[in-house]
């Protein structure tokens, strides 16, 4: 008996082995329906949910679903080639849309590289040798829960800020959920028009260390991208502590974390040279994965506010060694320079690639030289 559901079928033929041997004009989407649901012996039931009925269609072959969005890989592709290409707001490192992690072992300069991208991003440019696709400044929030006043004006004296760079700091002591933390930042967002998130540092909203943590933080701060349509970047720290090149394996969290991200790139220190970095690209979804290996080599310059410029590029096992011909003094110095930022002794061990007994010897000589002078 043809139902009103299934008017409009009558053109769908089977053979004995229900394949279908007609063109199937017009096309037939699932359409869900609350009205009607059959077994397969014609008798209705309420336990199987949803419902769906045939429909005819002259567009697209859609399904229409509550839960999944379904269409045909030919749709798919389509829709695609339709879609708007994203922006490299700082060069490949920082792509438009996506959740991006910037990672790097303590004192490398991770929150300088953070700052010097949110304030390309609202200039709308990218000077020092770094790429942008941008055609003029956006709006970005920067929550900075690292630095004091003292340490921002040190690093930035004299530098020309865009009004479009909002510096967002919290009071020391407060106590807040990750939720009440993320509500907060959304209502600013939307209120200061943010196109762009830049959070330092991730570990403020939550222990990466636990893998559960780790992946709740990343799933909410996917979800405000979603919901806002925004651009995030958060600074995160590793505890990388030997001379071998760095992997997504050394931001932590990283079984979870790897996983959800869209890009990662880490700043890793050049040996041998105390005011040059290197920039690796550990993961990219949709922008050019440029700097993997070779990756790009960076200076950190003061003249016009702490930032990075482009220098070259290399390998990077190559730049975790001391090289041969460095002078003496200069490994005397970059010990003392690091003895003085208050690393340990094993830490510059494993920052420097030379032996504790090494450290512990030039720190003692470069003690006897200053009480000398």
């Amino acid at each position: 008996m043809q139902t009103k559901e299934t008017q409009g079928v009558k053109d769908l033929h089977s053979t004995n082995s229900g394949v279908t041997t007609d063109s199937l004009k017009p096309r037939y989407t699932l359409k869900r329906t609350d009205d009607l649901n059959c077994t397969d012996s014609g008798k209705t039931t309420n336990s199987v949910m949803p419902r769906y009925t045939l429909k005819s269609t002259e567009e697209k072959t859609r399904i229409d679903n509550p839960f999944f969005k379904a269409r045909t890989a030919k749709t798919r592709l389509e829709d695609s080639i339709l879609m708007e290409k994203p922006k490299q707001f700082f060069d490949c490192f920082v792509v438009e849309g996506e959740v991006t992690v910037l990672f790097a072992p303590t004192n490398v300069g991770k929150s300088v590289l953070a700052l010097q991208i949110a304030d390309a991003i609202s200039q709308g440019k990218s000077d020092y040798g770094f790429v942008s696709e941008m055609t003029k400044g956006e709006n970005v929030a920067y929550v900075d829960l690292e630095n004091t006043d003292q340490q921002f004006a040190g690093r930035y004296s004299g530098h020309i800020f865009s009004d479009n760079l909002k510096i967002l700091e919290m009071p020391m002591g407060i106590e807040y959920t990750m939720e009440q933390l993320l509500a907060h930042l959304k209502d600013f967002i939307i209120e200061e028009k943010c196109k762009v998130l830049v959070f330092d540092n991730i570990s403020f909203m939550g222990n990466l260390q636990s893998a559960n943590e780790a992946m709740a933080t990343i799933k909410a701060l996917r979800k405000l991208r979603d919901e806002l349509n925004i651009t995030i970047l958060v600074v995160a720290h590793t505890n990388k502590k030997n001379n071998k090149p760095m992997t997504i394996n050394d931001l932590a969290g990283s079984a979870k974390v790897g996983n959800l991200i869209d890009a990662a790139f880490a700043l890793g220190r050049v040996m041998g040279d105390t005011g040059l970095r290197y920039i690796k690209q550990l993961k990219a979804r949709s922008g050019e994965k440029k700097y993997e290996d070779p990756v790009m080599i960076v200076e950190m310059v003061r003249d016009g506010g702490l930032h990075f410029e482009f220098r070259d590029t290399g390998i990077e096992q190559n730049l975790l060694k001391i090289p041969k011909d460095v002078d003496e003094e200069e490994v005397y110095n970059q010990v003392w320079y690091l003895h003085k930022q208050g690393m340990s002794c094993r830490k510059i061990e494993s920052e420097l690639g030379i032996s504790k007994s090494k450290v512990n010897s030039i720190i003692n000589t470069m003690k006897t030289r200053e009480e000398a002078a």
